[in-house]
């Protein structure tokens, strides 16, 4: 066999490892309920949005209500697309990072609690082939999410009739949308990585409300910048609408430490699974 046969049945190989573990957790995701709860979850959500975008049609009944009077108030108080998508930035920042990363725990963590993980030692397939097969469905399924809640925002919108809808103000919505959920993966990888050292669920799921707490802390401390989990908020300029404190935009350093956690995330999760159970 001359080196260059060698390398393409390497390649071929590769390839189709890689689509078999996909296949597999595409298989594992359709089977359970988790799919609907999450799709469901940030999907009622963007109606509430769209409920409280039909209230500020009416401002003598947005005054009737003190909350959401408040929030008119920090929203600027009109009912028009672009603040539309100023509310729906705030749940792809914060409600969103909860559901994304409870994908994250539920993908690693059901192995645990399924008792399937001392199975992989008997497959053909390398552990980070299966890692990384994990982290590309959730990241997958993440944007799916975003996209869902995009389309249905234009459903809302259309039906609303609300103003200002132009195409520039559509597509820069949509692009800080997508690039909000892009800088919120990498953010979800240490989820799973909790997931898989307590071989579970609750503690992975009690650092979810930790990190969203934290954000709301260290943004009204003024060093927003510097923690990565308040990074997708700065960035989409949500962060005063929802902690009442004026914000910083992310600067070069903000997102090398959401990188820098991704990546550390990702060895992290990779080592354990190698090691962890191992004599």
């Amino acid at each position: 066999m001359t080196n260059n046969e060698a390398i393409s049945g390497f390649h071929h190989r590769t390839i189709a490892v890689a689509r078999a573990t996909l296949w597999v957790e595409c298989q594992k995701i359709r089977h359970s309920k988790i799919l609907w709860i999450t799709a469901l979850a940030i999907l009622f959500i963007t109606l509430i949005c769209g409920l409280f975008i039909y209230i500020l049609k009416d401002p003598e009944q947005a005054r009737q209500m003190g909350l959401l009077g408040v929030k008119a108030q920090i929203f600027g108080g009109a009912a028009d697309w672009s603040n539309f998508f100023n509310l729906v930035l705030v749940i792809i920042s914060v409600a969103g990072l909860v559901i994304f990363g409870f994908i994250f725990v539920w993908i690693f963590g059901r192995e645990f609690s399924n008792k399937t993980v001392n199975d992989f030692l008997a497959l053909p397939t390398t552990r980070n082939e299966i890692i990384l097969a994990k982290i590309m469905i959730a990241s997958i399924w993440s944007m799916a999410l975003t996209l869902m809640v995009f389309i249905l925002m234009l459903i809302i919108g259309v039906l609303l009739d609300l103003p200002g809808g132009s195409l520039d103000i559509i597509l820069d919505g949509l692009t800080k949308m997508v690039i909000t959920t892009l800088l919120s993966i990498p953010l979800c990888i240490p989820f799973g990585l909790v997931a898989s050292v307590t071989r579970g669920y609750l503690p992975s799921v009690g650092c979810i409300f930790l990190a969203i707490l934290l954000v709301q802390v260290i943004n009204n401390l003024g060093y927003g910048i510097y923690f990565p989990w308040s990074i997708p908020l700065l960035y989409s300029g949500a962060a005063e609408a929802l902690t009442g404190a004026e914000s910083t935009p992310p600067e070069l350093i903000s997102y090398t430490l959401v990188v820098l956690v991704g990546l550390i995330s990702l060895a992290s999760v990779g080592l354990w699974w190698r090691y962890a159970d191992q004599t």
